[in-house]
């Protein structure tokens, strides 16, 4: 069965989590992706289960962009290459002969993506960062604070995730153009502007009011939040505007008989009342009695998976999120595809490759072999 990205070639120069996270995409699609490695390996080898999981079936080729004879290397490897993902401070490709102008002169059809901190321009451009850093300026951590209204460091790589995903999309998008105009293009993904990117709701409250609005649901919502239940285990109520969501509710709760007719403005103004009530009656049963009583009801209401739950969750494996991939004698758990395609379903591929694996197999397509190949990896070019 064909795959949607077969015979698309990809050159991943990205190294750690944004980049490897947007080619694998491109990689579980069926694109041909030949990751580019320093000689040490891609720092994402420290993290062994990580990067096994985002570089799952690509290939492995080293080369030392610092030396001028890898250089030559990956500018003749472009000729042929559909895509380049790269990762680097802004400025480094230019410096190294690899950056977009020089292979859009080899290659006008050649799609480059730059994935950064804070994009190719602007005041931030240099700055170092990581994830932690995007989501503060992006406005993200604001959304994220404990009952005293302090910011919390989150547990989750969102901006890092989040530039992935809009890498990925912006790929496809430029592959669909190309098959018009047959020409490639530049795309610059920067990981602020990927979580400033998904924060519609409250950008568009601030923009309609002109005042910031309540950093969360929770502030708005008292049944839109985490509660407490008699064995000190959580339930969670995703309860918002749906009046029929909070009556269903309030018929199976004791002594919210009185409280079924509040619409949501109502509820709304009524906030602290209603959420010290539920908090009460929370408390009155264990998780397992709320999740019996809850079941077959028309109420949006789930439990707090740790990561080991989620991946035992009925659910979750009936939908193909845990898969096992082969790697020589050993099966390795991982997280499956998100992209269920009736035409072209995900198939589990190749285990992520060794350092250099595929090194001698790229590059004696361009001719490079026995004592030549020898010679570069004595010298430490690749």
């Amino acid at each position: 069965m064909t795959r949607p990205l077969e015979g698309t070639r990809v050159l991943d120069l990205t190294q750690l989590l944004p980049g490897p996270y947007c080619t694998g995409i491109l990689a579980d699609f069926g694109a041909e992706v030949i990751k580019i490695e320093p000689p040490a390996g891609d720092f994402g080898r420290m993290f062994d289960a990580l990067f096994h999981q985002i570089n799952r079936s690509k290939k492995s080729v080293t080369l030392n962009l610092k030396d001028p004879r890898a250089q030559d290397i990956l500018r003749r490897l472009a000729e042929n290459a559909d895509v380049v993902v790269e990762g680097f401070r802004p400025g480094t490709t230019a410096r190294l002969g690899v950056d977009y102008p020089t292979l859009r002169d080899i290659n006008p059809r050649v799609i480059y993506c730059s994935i950064s901190g804070f994009g190719q321009d602007g005041p931030y451009r240099d700055r170092p960062g990581h994830d932690i850093n995007y989501m503060s300026l992006g406005g993200a951590l604001s959304l994220l604070r404990d009952r005293n209204g302090r910011p919390i460091e989150p547990g989750l790589e969102i901006a890092d995730v989040t530039a992935g995903l809009e890498a990925a999309i912006a790929i496809l998008a430029a592959l669909l153009a190309r098959n018009k105009t047959g020409r490639g293009q530049y795309l610059d993904i920067s990981m602020l502007d990927s979580v400033v990117s998904i924060l519609p709701m409250h950008a568009s409250a601030y923009f309609a009011a002109g005042e910031v609005p309540a950093t969360n649901m929770t502030d708005l919502c008292p049944q839109y939040r985490i509660f407490d239940t008699a064995d000190g285990d959580f339930l969670v109520l995703g309860i918002v505007h749906e009046d029929w969501f909070w009556a269903n509710l309030c018929d199976l709760l004791e002594g919210f008989e009185d409280l079924r007719s509040l619409n949501h403005f109502q509820r709304i103004e009524r906030r602290d009342e209603l959420i010290e009530r539920l908090s009460e009656a929370f408390r009155r049963r264990t998780l397992q009695e709320w999740l019996e009583l809850f079941e077959g009801k028309d109420i949006a209401y789930s439990t707090v998976n740790d990561i080991a739950q989620v991946f035992e969750d009925p659910q979750v494996r009936h939908r193909g999120m845990l898969i096992t991939v082969k790697d020589g004698e050993e099966e390795r758990l991982a997280v499956g595809s998100p992209y269920k395609m009736s035409e072209t379903p995900f198939t589990v591929g190749s285990p992520a490759p060794r350092l250099g694996q595929h090194t001698a197999e790229i590059l004696a397509e361009l001719g490079i072999s026995g004592e030549l190949l020898d010679e570069l990896r004595s010298q430490g070019a690749v």
